[in-house]
């Protein structure tokens, strides 16, 4: 029993080190900000709902100081929710 809680045991403090070691390695390099922004609307045509989704993406990330060129798009998708009626959603990660 004693083994099987020492190996667990090791198991973990192995696992943390490998967690940290990315993240001391690339803060000897330079510190990057990265956040993700969604955006979602509900239009009356599939076009406008993506475009106007990507377009509150896109202001979100402008308030918290991102450029458009800092940024890529994740996910970009509409749903027909009723007759005339889609909701348009819109993903983006930005880095600086």
């Amino acid at each position: 029993m004693n083994k099987t809680i020492a190996r667990a045991t090791g198991a973990a403090v192995l696992a943390g080190l490998m967690t940290l070691a990315p993240t001391v390695a690339s803060a000897a390099t330079t510190v990057q900000e990265t956040r993700a922004f969604l955006g979602t609307t509900v239009e009356k045509t599939s076009a406008s709902a993506k475009r106007t989704a990507l377009q509150q993406a896109y202001n979100e990330a402008s308030m918290y100081g991102y450029t458009p060129d800092q940024c890529v798009t994740i996910h970009l998708y509409s749903v027909k929710i009723s007759f005339v009626m889609y909701r348009g959603e819109a993903g983006i990660h930005c880095t600086k």
